[in-house]
């Protein structure tokens, strides 16, 4: 009997999924599907040059799926999944399948026997189109605001492109409101472009990006920008995203004045699709209760990674490569043969590389007590090319 296998989500963590699986995989008793909201792959890491300079291709942050797969016969639907069911199996013991973590989980809320759902489920899809499955990988990521929230078809992201840049060519002032990644990143990439327009960071915490990384690591990233001339304003925000045709006041009272309000505070999970699934699987802030497996919690069958899960970590890029990839692609042939899931994810060392424009940017390494690199090696890792040969190497595109 031939088993479905669904990657819902064709960003990093589902393309890097995918690209384990079929290794893995048999053809004769497997089929592969991923469903992704776009027909292309979207570059996230170099998104916000292409906002912003005229000059980059597009090619640079829109990637086909062509070759995902490889030699492996899978399929892509395109499509936003709205709910997902499943179909549910008689009562069984957690422990059974040696699932201890969720057993031990459900005995401390005196529950030691649930219905289990074992049988697959069904995705009901925004076009109307349902796909079952027998497995299900969760990889949809963050669900963005303001400029990186590019819609689903390719005619509406080009003219997202387009719009962008006009309005940060056509401004003089421009406010980015929060100073994680995506706002320096920002900042870096206007200054390198049009260096005489006036920059200025609002950011709600005491320093840059939030107290998970080392205050040296936060304060060099604002010395780099500062030096850039960015203004950098701390322990201050705006809510909502205000009209600039007045001035703007701030939390703590302040009045600024600007043409253009880019909006960069974070992201939340995008896991909205999973609200009525029974028994809940979210936190109050939507992220995904999972075990060590990467296995949804009372929901055999049904794996999760990336942004969208419930870990004590800070949210990278780089945890999915160090970690959360092969601990699901193993776990889930395993499932798939009938096995006790024996690849257990206990975490991976912090990485960020912080671009600063092409030329520079600030990056910290997790090991020891820290390490703090400066231009050069963030120009080498991250800035110059922002990843795009990785990027058609995972996909399997050639040089």
């Amino acid at each position: 009997m031939v088993k479905t296998i669904v990657v819902l989500g064709g960003g990093a963590a589902g393309v890097k999924v995918i690209r384990g699986l079929v290794a893995k995989l048999d053809p004769t008793i497997h089929r592969l599907i991923l469903i992704t909201s776009r027909p292309e792959y979207v570059n996230l890491i170099s998104a916000i040059r292409l906002l912003v300079d005229p000059t980059t291709p597009h090619s640079n942050v829109f990637f086909p799926y062509t070759r995902l797969f490889g030699d492996f016969p899978g399929h892509i639907v395109q499509g936003t999944a709205t709910s997902i069911e499943e179909t549910k199996s008689e009562v069984g013991k957690i422990a059974s399948r040696g699932w201890s973590d969720s057993f031990e989980a459900l005995r401390e809320l005196g529950e030691e026997e649930r219905p289990m759902a074992g049988c697959g489920g069904i995705i009901a899809l925004s076009t109307g189109a349902k796909v079952e499955y027998d497995v299900i990988i969760l990889a949809t990521g963050s669900a963005w605001e303001g400029m990186i929230a590019f819609p689903n078809d390719p005619q509406g992201y080009i003219k997202h492109v387009d719009t962008w840049r006009k309005r940060i060519r056509d401004a003089q002032d421009i406010l980015i409101v929060g100073g994680g990644p995506v706002g320096i990143e920002t900042a870096g990439e206007i200054k390198d472009v049009y260096p005489s327009k006036g920059v200025t960071i609002l950011q709600g915490d005491r320093l840059l990006l939030n107290d998970v990384y080392p205050d040296k690591f936060r304060r060099d990233i604002q010395r780099r920008l500062e030096r850039r001339g960015v203004e950098i304003i701390l322990n201050d925000a705006v809510s909502g995203n205000p009209s600039t045709e007045k001035p703007i006041k701030t939390r703590e009272g302040k009045e600024l004045t600007c043409d253009l309000l880019i909006t960069a505070r974070g992201s939340g999970a995008n896991t909205q699709y999973l609200k009525f699934l029974k028994p809940n699987v979210l936190t109050d802030r939507g992220y995904i209760k999972i075990m060590s497996t990467l296995e949804i919690l009372y929901h055999p069958g049904m794996f999760a990674l990336g942004d969208i899960v419930d870990w004590p970590e800070v949210k990278q890029l780089a945890k999915i490569s160090m970690g959360h990839a092969d601990v699901v692609v193993n776990n889930v042939v395993q499932y798939l043969n009938g096995e006790k899931m024996t690849h257990s994810y206990q975490g991976s060392r912090d990485f960020m590389a912080i671009s600063n424009g092409r030329n520079g940017g600030s990056s910290f390494v997790g090991l020891w007590w820290g390490f703090v690199f400066g231009n050069r090696f963030t120009r080498w890792i991250k800035s110059r090319t922002l990843l795009v040969e990785q990027v058609r190497e995972t996909l399997g595109l050639p040089e």
